[in-house]
């Protein structure tokens, strides 16, 4: 799914039940994971204004539809930890994170990574890239995100004019990004050169991202593209993962 359209879409029980929506996920920027979706109940079994960090594991999407399914209990629901939602908490602090993996248990949380780097997705969202020079290289537009397997699999970018892709988006693999604390921009790992532009597309003309010939499509550009030489890039080992799933 699109993270942008999983941000906001319904949460529903096993009995088609509207629990509420999904405010938010937490993702691990350097290790290509979503560790959790914050969800916000609205008020249902009186669980008020607070906000609920699930692993991604307990979900499941109905069919192409921007709605997702928590088949949990309604106890279970009220005593999972939450928090204000006008306060995050630091998710790279284990204080809360360990409250929330204790409650779900080893098989629902995802593991710890190395040099993990967890942020809101939605920060991510139109955030502005540059290049190694910090001139400008365009922004993300989108990430594609699979509840089952808890992988990020691309970042949507829309580039700048001049990198001449008339205004086109396209996939690409997140080792392409490359955060820093000191910037609040993302910086762009890779030389223009390398850039193919045959799969971008239109804005308003997604191809279906659950297509397997166009996933197979689009993973075929992103080895190509991971970074030979980044910090985070990932081995030719996970990336055939990423071309099998």
């Amino acid at each position: 799914m699109r993270a942008s359209k999983l941000i906001g879409s319904d949460v529903r029980n096993a009995q088609d039940q509207n629990l509420g929506n999904i405010k938010d996920l937490i993702i691990d920027v350097t290790n290509d994971r979503v560790y959790y979706a914050i969800l916000s109940f609205g008020g249902f079994l009186g669980l008020g204004d607070k906000l609920f960090a699930y692993p991604v594991s307990a979900f499941r999407q109905v069919g192409n539809e921007d709605k997702v399914i928590l088949n949990i209990d309604e106890e279970r629901l009220k005593k999972a930890p939450g928090f204000d939602s006008k306060e995050y908490p630091d998710f790279n602090a284990p204080k809360y994170r360990s409250e929330v993996d204790g409650y779900f248990g080893p098989d629902a949380s995802v593991k710890p990574m190395k040099n993990q780097l967890l942020r809101r997705a939605s920060d991510w969202l139109g955030k502005d890239i540059n290049d190694r020079n910090g001139k400008d290289v365009g922004e993300v537009e989108d990430l594609v995100v699979n509840l089952g397997s808890g992988k990020i699999r691309y970042a949507i970018v829309e580039f700048d004019k001049s990198w001449s892709l008339n205004d086109k988006l396209l996939a690409v693999p997140m080792q392409a990004l490359r955060y820093t604390s000191a910037s609040k921009d993302l910086v762009w790992d890779i030389d223009k050169s390398r850039l193919d532009a045959k799969g971008a597309f239109d804005k308003n003309k997604w191809p279906d991202i659950n297509d397997p010939k166009t996933m197979a499509d689009i993973d075929r550009t992103l080895i190509v593209l991971v970074p030979v030489q980044s910090g985070s890039a990932a081995s030719g080992a996970e990336m055939q993962d990423k071309k099998q799933k």
